[in-house]
């Protein structure tokens, strides 16, 4: 976000005006995210708010006397603001950049020299003292390697902090401008935890079940422990937890389980959304190539929309999914009512969130004839 505002301040600076909007300035940055939500994810006005600070800080942007403050991001920030002029450029001398290109190629800062700032030296010359002693170094996460290599920069006028800077996207352009990678700092990139639970009764794994949401989870998790009676199809073997799209990377963890992927059934279960759709039919195209046998839980699916369709409620965020996504999805609903239900959903852009299914919820529902 911090490089997109820079790109709209550079063309206010080549044109006449001096001063603009800043909800003018913020509307422009939402525009160049997909949609509401994932502006929120990377921070949404919050962050916008503290890059505005930064550019004051540096003193690219300067407060007005007379405009009157809005609130953005839960932080007071003035209706308008004054831009700097621009500066000439802080172009490094041969010397400098001589000094460094023994570990790091400066090609790209060479073919743009405005983007030759102290700043970025400062950066540079910290990523330069941190490879000459590489050779004895032992991999540590990227989080700790960043702020190893940054401590010692003083000021640090960035909007993330020094261990998550070269994880953030503008951490990320630098080093593909160095053409540096993870490699050459001896660092990793940690994963979410894999959290799993294996069914105390089985000594086999052939059933998996994967959940959306971290409550649906525990309630599965609890329903084995107990020994409470499973009425969703086959028991699981295996019931893991899916955090949403973070199961199209930490699924391949199952690997150190000793899950042959030819050996096992993985059913899904999510919220009945446009995003839960999106999700299991992202899951299943990434994984059914290596042999995953991966299809809905339709009997958790027909229990959700059977129990909790009185729990349904309006679609807040915008939730984006192609009409192939959502074919694949409803193609594997087995229940006539199920399908009626979620047509009906879409039509009326509403959803079903996963937390309906709860151990009180299910316990009735036993109790009145349910599955």
């Amino acid at each position: 976000m911090n490089e997109l505002i820079s790109q709209f301040l550079n063309r206010i600076k080549s044109g006449e005006r001096k001063k603009f909007n800043t909800l003018q300035l913020e509307k422009k940055v939402i525009q160049n995210f997909n949609n509401l939500k994932q502006y929120d994810e990377v921070g949404g006005s919050k962050r916008f708010s503290l890059c505005i600070q930064q550019f004051m800080a540096t003193g690219i942007l300067i407060k007005p006397t007379t405009a009157k403050a809005i609130n953005i991001g839960s932080s007071n920030l003035c209706e308008w603001y004054w831009l700097r002029a621009a500066q000439p450029a802080e172009e490094w001398s041969y010397n400098q950049i001589l000094e460094v290109s023994d570990l790091i190629d400066l090609t790209f800062y060479i073919k743009n020299p405005k983007l030759q700032t102290s700043d970025v030296w400062a950066k540079i010359k910290c990523i330069h003292k941190f490879l000459q002693t590489r050779h004895l170094r032992v991999p540590i996460s990227r989080e700790q390697r960043s702020l190893q290599i940054f401590s010692g920069l003083s000021p640090w006028v960035e909007t993330e902090t020094k261990e998550k800077w070269l994880g953030s996207e503008t951490g990320k352009v630098f080093l593909k401008r160095l053409n540096i990678n993870l490699n050459h700092l001896v660092a990793y990139t940690l994963r979410e935890p894999f959290i799993y639970y294996n069914n105390p009764r089985s000594s086999e794994v052939k059933e998996v079940l994967v959940l959306e949401g971290l409550s649906a989870y525990d309630t599965c998790k609890r329903m084995l422990y107990e020994n409470i009676p499973w009425c969703f199809g086959p028991e699981p073997d295996l019931i893991i937890f899916g955090a949403g799209f973070q199961i199209l990377g930490n699924f391949e963890y199952i690997i150190e389980l000793d899950c042959k992927p030819s050996n096992i059934t993985v059913r899904y279960v999510g919220d009945v959304d446009p995003e839960g759709y999106k999700i299991y039919t992202e899951f299943k195209r990434v994984y059914s190539p290596y042999d995953y046998n991966i299809v809905q839980s339709d009997s958790m699916y027909e229990w959700m929309l059977k129990y909790g369709f009185h729990a349904k409620a309006p679609i807040l965020t915008e939730q984006k999914i192609n009409d192939r996504q959502f074919a694949t999805f409803i193609s594997e609903i087995k229940s006539e009512e199920a399908i009626e239900r979620i047509l009906m959903l879409k039509i009326r852009h509403e959803r079903v969130a996963q937390e309906v299914f709860n151990l009180e919820a299910i316990l009735e529902s036993s109790t009145v004839g349910g599955d």
